[in-house]
């Protein structure tokens, strides 16, 4: 339970139409690819744009298997965009993202940078750092895109990198930044009367402004502060499994021997893990909802293994199964996140719902367990096992859901309230009963189920524009350094430190 309360911790923290320009070799409305077979099951390229123009519920599903899955580079570049163009949402946002951080195929990454300057600074602001990192793309047809997508929607953290190409060796690549950088400032109301260079020189008239001040009048922001925040969570989440599962193992099948050294070998494997899951956060599941997609699968496998453990045995026996059975739960587990990290990460809110629906399962299961008479160690193991199955398939089920704040935590607050009426009607009804019976039981159960129920509708009848998780409006800026041009009694540049959020 206490890896529970750690997860919900960690859980909140966490336009105009594109011109082409000519300044690539690649069309990203070319249908052609190196590849001939799309992958199975999916529609064609023009059952694509009928289900998107006809049915876009029916179409989400198929745009967004075709955008990360399908085999045609162009198919994927097409699904981005019907996405763009159809279903602007959160979860169209970090498909885009995801397609412009990792697709192989020039193409497709293109298109997801296009993707994300449609859909403008509200969905596709929290990915800025994603669209500055593609103006290192070594293709000039996905730097120019980015560039164009950083004007539409980036937040102010891009404006130095966006400044800083106005000056690229190509002179079309060159006029077009120093257009976007122009832009950007515009629309987020950072005009500069502006100052050549950084000394005590005086500036020039307000009647010739420097249209491009130099990179360090602008602002270096942390860009990396997500990727740390996703390493350092994923190396604590790897240390902790050491902890646990090394003593686990070494006492249950070393006998006094192991007993004696498990101390040693949690710290050895606590080393082990953090050094393995950091490396992967830092390579590959770099923010933080990434990284917490992996925690939270590969918690919910360890406890279920924990759980099975405790009602495989009794005694001795149970503790030998349940340290197998964690450990192998905790490596499945691990495994499944790191599938959805690189298939179909879940939204925020899929992970606040299996997180919910966990708790409210496993607390079911317990109440019903200790009414049947069932052993402690055995109500604890239905507790763990049916609550992480259920979190697990919550988690999976909703992945492509943009599940807001409100509908879960309506649910849990009303499963809370509807297992405490439960109790009370329960307690009115069999007042002289020592113990919990098996239709007390099932009347805390119907509360618990009640309460969840009501509590998700009325979520989910709240304004969505109030809702943090669908507006994006819940957001920590990373911490940024910034030499700002003097004013009134002090020319001299100031240097500043911000550090801010919204919601």
């Amino acid at each position: 339970m206490a890896m529970i309360v750690a997860l919900a911790l960690v859980q909140h923290l966490l336009l105009q139409a594109p011109v082409d320009v000519a300044v690539g070799t690649v069309d990203p409305r070319s249908t052609t690819s190196t590849t001939t077979s799309d992958a199975p099951l999916l529609p064609s390229d023009t059952d694509l744009r009928a289900l998107a123009e006809q049915d876009l519920g029916q179409a989400r599903g198929p745009l967004r298997r075709a955008a990360r899955t399908a085999n045609v580079a162009a198919t994927r570049a097409l699904a981005v965009r019907l996405l763009a163009t159809h279903d602007a949402s959160v979860a169209t946002a970090r498909i885009c993202a995801r397609s412009l951080r990792l697709d192989a195929d020039t193409v497709v990454r293109r298109a997801a940078a296009e993707c994300l300057g449609r859909l403008g600074p509200r969905l596709a602001g929290p990915h800025t750092p994603t669209l500055v990192a593609s103006l290192n793309d070594s293709s000039l047809d996905v730097l120019t895109m980015s560039g164009w997508a950083l004007a539409n929607a980036g937040d102010a953290a891009a404006i130095s990198a966006v400044s800083a190409l106005a000056t690229h060796p190509d002179p079309r690549v060159a006029r077009l930044f120093f257009s976007y950088a122009e832009r950007l400032r515009d629309r987020l109301g950072l005009r500069y009367d502006g100052i050549g260079t950084v000394t005590t020189t005086p500036r020039p008239s307000n009647d010739a402004p420097t249209a491009i001040p130099p990179g360090v009048v602008l602002s270096f922001p942390a860009l990396s502060i997500n990727n740390a925040a996703a390493t350092g969570w994923l190396g604590l989440y790897g240390a902790m499994l050491g902890w646990v599962h090394g003593p686990l193992l070494l006492s249950a099948h070393g006998g006094p021997a192991g007993a004696e050294s498990s101390t040693l070998a949690g710290l050895g494997l606590s080393a082990l893990g953090a050094a393995a899951l950091s490396s992967y956060g830092f390579g590959r599941a770099d923010t933080l909802p990434l990284a917490h997609t992996v925690v939270q699968v590969g918690t919910f496998g360890g406890l279920a293994g924990y759980g099975a453990g405790q009602l495989s045995a009794l005694g001795p026996a149970a503790g030998v199964s349940s340290a197998n059975l964690s450990l192998l739960g905790s490596v499945v587990g691990i495994g499944m996140g790191m599938a959805f990290v690189e298939t179909r990460p879940p939204s925020v809110g899929a992970l606040a719902a299996g997180m919910a629906t966990g708790a409210s399962v496993g607390i079911a299961g317990a109440t019903l367990a200790a009414s049947y008479r069932y052993p402690f160690n055995q109500s604890l193991g239905v507790m763990l096992l049916s609550g992480s199955v259920a979190g697990a398939a919550t988690t999976a089920l909703l992945a492509e859901q943009d599940i807001g704040l409100f509908p879960v935590a309506g649910a849990a607050a009303g499963s809370a309230l509807g297992g405490g009426v439960g109790a009370l009607v329960a307690s009115a009804i069999e007042p002289a009963a020592q113990d919990a019976t098996e239709a007390s039981g099932w009347i805390v159960v119907s509360g618990l189920a009640a309460g969840a129920a009501l509590g998700g509708v009325v979520g989910w009848l709240a304004p969505t524009e109030f809702d943090p998780l669908l507006e994006s409006t819940l957001r920590l800026n990373p911490p940024t350094v910034a030499v700002l041009p003097g004013a009134g009694i002090r020319p001299e540049a100031v240097t500043t430190v911000m550090v801010s959020g919204t919601f």
